[in-house]
């Protein structure tokens, strides 16, 4: 094959493990804050309630949201980090104490009423925990696929 055409599918497989890694935290993040507003938040919300401690939900929180910004300042592509901080964090601040936790509790509730309604309509049943569970899964799949793709075009590259 051509150099020039080597290079073209390079940059144009690179373009499309960013699109679809950005996709994948899209995705993630409408599936994480709907999992918040529902029995899936509260689990976890019990759960971080029951340790002892009471400032593990505030660190929690805080080391979620600085390995997402670290994710995806490092090379601009969210891989599975920033896609487990999108789906764990809105969880997690819900868990915490004050306000944050209020209001995160209070949106993240809204939402999932806001989805239910039309879903309800459309499909004949209330599906935002489908539809978060769902969308978990696929972000998962997604990230799975970007970073295969992404040790592909490194191998390519180094070729």
């Amino acid at each position: 094959m051509a150099k020039g055409t080597k290079a073209a599918i390079r940059k144009a497989r690179s373009k499309g493990v960013t699109i679809l890694a950005w996709a994948s935290l899209g995705v993630a993040l409408v599936g994480g804050t709907l999992a918040a507003g529902m029995w899936i938040g509260d689990v976890l919300d019990a759960v971080l309630n029951f340790i002892p401690w009471g400032w593990v939900p505030e660190v929690l929180l805080l080391v979620g949201v600085v390995a997402v910004g670290l994710d995806l300042f490092i090379d601009g592509v969210p891989n599975q980090v920033a896609i487990a901080g999108a789906i764990l964090v809105p969880s997690v601040a819900r868990a915490t104490s004050g306000k944050l936790g209020d209001k995160v509790g209070e949106w993240t509730g809204a939402l999932v009423g806001w989805m239910d309604k039309p879903m309800t309509e459309w499909i004949g049943t209330e599906s935002a925990a489908g539809l978060a569970v769902a969308a978990i899964i696929c972000s998962i799949l997604m990230a799975r696929r970007v970073i295969k793709k992404s040790r592909g075009a490194a191998a390519l590259s180094e070729a």
